[in-house]
């Protein structure tokens, strides 16, 4: 079984860790912090096993905490790496797009330079389809996964919460519809449309476009559009503006999308979210505290003007 997330059948030292190390992430620096007693009657443990684990979290030089008289016990220091690795003792594991793109690139360099601030050792993962992401975060193979807002408010289930959104144009530019322009003699014809099912937000968006129109949507990732196209296979396709290739047809134009398709999505396609399993409260704490400031979009920002290389 995998050491990612927390195992409910009962709860072993390391989870108990896990629990008090992500209530320690954002308890307040030099204040007052929970009682043993409370923390044992919050998690289910006794008094005993709570102290055990401060005491671990202490050796490991994750946290400092001082007994005051008349102010209990106050959380002196921390360290969020030493938080993240004295609980579970392994890397922090994020999965996101393909680095296709400026705004991807941008993204995964800022959080991994968050992250490595915070001392915490991080692995990123790329892959195409945020339902493929999806199905390695609840399979136990990342911490957390990367997707648009549309994609996640899409594809979350009761067992994954988001925990992080960024502004609009941190995930993609946007998107645009491309098209060969119907000939006046074809307009019976139905519309052949790429849709790439492993992308939630693209398949929504292609949806969302053709409702009610007369179509059949041709499988394809978005990585072979360009090539449907050039083999006459596809009418039309939703495309990332910043990853469309530059060698389509001629003929082939494209456009914003429809005011009604506009209207639904708003601008939650280019919105980037960082989701995790809703019972690892220790990832969730780990990125409220070091997604929360602007460094990430500084540097994302950065990536994208050409003023830094990606690094991740």
């Amino acid at each position: 079984m995998t050491t990612l997330g927390l195992r409910r059948e009962r709860l072993r030292n390391d989870e108990l860790r896990a629990l008090i190390a992500a209530y320690l992430v954002e308890a307040p620096l030099a204040g007052r912090i929970a009682t043993v007693r409370d923390l044992g009657a919050r998690f289910g443990a006794s008094i005993g096993a709570v102290q055990q684990s401060l005491a671990w979290l202490e050796a490991a030089g994750a946290v400092t905490v001082d007994s005051r008289r008349g102010q209990g016990t106050v959380l002196s220091s921390r360290s969020l790496g030493g938080l993240w690795s004295a609980a579970r003792n392994e890397p922090l594991v994020i999965a996101l797009p393909l680095p296709i793109s400026r705004q991807i690139q941008g993204l995964a360099t800022g959080i991994k330079a968050a992250l490595a601030a915070a001392e915490i050792e991080t692995y990123l993962t790329f892959s195409r389809g945020s339902r493929r992401r999806l199905q390695a975060l609840r399979g136990g193979r990342c911490h957390a996964v990367v997707m648009s807002a549309l994609g996640a408010a899409e594809a979350c289930g009761p067992k994954d919460a988001i925990v992080f959104e960024f502004p609009a144009g941190t995930h993609a530019g946007g998107h645009m519809v491309f098209e060969r322009p119907r000939r006046k003699g074809d307009r019976a014809d139905r519309l052949r449309v790429g849709l790439d099912r492993d992308s939630v937000d693209l398949q929504r968006m292609t949806e969302l476009e053709f409702a009610g129109q007369a179509v059949d949507f041709v499988p394809g990732t978005y990585m072979q559009f360009g090539d449907l196209f050039r083999a006459g296979r596809v009418d039309a396709a939703v495309w990332d503006i910043d990853e469309a290739p530059v060698d389509l047809p001629p003929d082939v134009i494209h456009r914003p999308f429809s005011e009604g398709a506009q209207a639904i999505l708003a601008d939650s396609n280019t919105r980037s979210t960082v989701v995790v399993r809703r019972d690892d409260s220790l990832a969730a704490a780990i990125f409220h505290q070091c997604l929360g400031d602007r460094r990430v979009l500084e540097v994302q920002q950065a990536v994208v003007a050409g003023r830094r290389l990606p690094e991740y």
